[in-house]
């Protein structure tokens, strides 16, 4: 069978919410007893990974990981997908047999409606949190090793704060979903990010709130 193409055409109001907002998109779809995590991830130091698409099937603990084509302005979320990719697919809606037919077109329809149209970071934060054993492995953060926040620090004029970074704050703070959020919000505005250390160092951060205060 030659690769099927689909276009997952509810991808572009959350796409670009995400490209506008945090360059993180992540959530989750049921449909039957298959559970489809849907991720991408932006950044300004690769210009490509903004097309690349990964669904993790949370049964069969696999991830799948695809290009997107087509011009996304339009709404075009074009995925070619083999026989392999169909299959990883179908086994993790762990189908009954002998419990009717199946249509793999119509379950790549319903996986397409329940797209939603926009979501919270709160949100991309837990989902992020919950999954992370899981996704570790795509590369999301900088510097895996380096593991504890020292304090936000001042970026030149001509850098931007690394998504890659910032997403850290997601993993290694105890801070909650809001605190975490208000200061990637104020970090992005005072154009600024945060240091780690793999070292135990005088000056550290237990508190976000502590950070979240200075630069209000």
């Amino acid at each position: 069978m030659e690769n099927q193409k689909f276009n997952f055409t509810n991808m572009k109001n959350i796409y670009f919410e995400a490209l506008k907002n945090d360059q993180t998109l992540i959530f989750e779809i049921s449909v039957g007893r298959g559970r489809f995590l849907f991720m991408m991830f932006f950044s300004e130091e690769d210009k490509e990974s903004k097309d690349k698409l990964f669904i993790y099937l949370r049964n069969t603990k696999t991830i799948i990981k695809s290009k997107l084509y087509g011009s996304h302005k339009n709404g075009d979320f074009l995925i070619y997908i083999n026989n392999i990719s169909r299959e990883k697919l179908i086994n993790e809606l762990q189908l009954r047999n002998g419990k009717g037919s199946f249509n793999f077109e119509n379950f790549l329809n319903e996986l397409n409606s329940k797209i939603p149209n926009s979501l919270s970071i709160n949100k991309k934060i837990q989902q992020f949190r919950e999954n992370w054993d899981a996704i570790k492995e795509l590369s999301l953060i900088d510097e895996e090793d380096k593991t504890i926040l020292i304090g936000e620090r001042r970026l030149p004029q001509n850098k931007k704060p690394k998504e890659t970074t910032l997403r850290k704050l997601y993993l290694y703070t105890s801070g909650s979903i809001e605190d975490i959020s208000e200061l990637i919000r104020l970090l992005k505005k005072a154009n600024m990010t945060v240091a780690w250390t793999n070292e135990k160092a005088k000056k550290t951060v237990s508190d976000l709130r502590e950070i979240i205060n200075r630069l209000q």
